[in-house]
């Protein structure tokens, strides 16, 4: 039988499988309680969604702040190219497989399509939004145990620096990068 992680040790477990990566990027964590990072101006954190429990587990996404204000907030997994969806949905129905389930399969409360509450049967759990792997969906990974969480790491990790990489308007920004260089030489100055 698998454990049910809940939200404090999904963290820690998501921090020690992530964050070797993060520091190879450059990225500096945060937080000690919840699997967060940050570089420069920016911040990236997972979250879990607030709508689980130990029958049909919990999903999580990755959200990153680029800048000041909510309209810097975004949610990287929308960044998922073709193949990754392909592979991520794959994944998400292995994991959904693998979800312990009651006899007889019991009825959950879940979000559809169009963000309506709905009622699916746990086997039927991977059916009740079809359209979340299409782009540009809003991406959330399921899970159950560490183990799916190993599974969805060893997903994310190639794919992390792409997926945290600046958006065009950081990367061509002529006052961000004049803030960073006075930054710098202030630093040099100080000393």
């Amino acid at each position: 039988m698998r454990d049910y992680l809940k939200s404090r040790d999904f963290h820690r477990h998501m921090r020690s499988l992530l964050a070797l990566r993060f520091r190879e990027l450059g990225w500096e964590s945060q937080n000690a309680g919840k699997c967060s990072f940050a570089r420069g101006g920016r911040a990236c954190w997972l979250q879990v969604s607030q709508y689980s429990n130990g029958i049909m587990g919990a999903k999580f996404t990755i959200n990153m702040t680029e800048g000041p204000g909510p309209a810097g907030d975004t949610r990287i997994l929308r960044r998922l190219n073709e193949a990754d969806r392909r592979i991520g949905k794959a994944l998400e129905e292995s994991t959904i497989e693998r979800l312990p389930r009651p006899n007889p399969d019991p009825e959950v409360e879940v979000f559809g399509d169009n963000g309506q509450t709905i009622l699916v049967k746990l086997g039927d759990l991977a059916r009740a939004n079809p359209r979340q792997w299409e782009a540009p969906s809003d991406v959330w990974l399921p899970y159950f145990s560490k183990s799916d969480l190993d599974d969805w790491a060893t997903f994310l990790l190639p794919r992390l620096e792409r997926l945290t990489a600046p958006s065009s308007s950081e990367k061509i920004d002529p006052q961000l990068w004049a803030q960073r260089f006075r930054r710098l030489t202030r630093l040099f100055r100080s000393k």
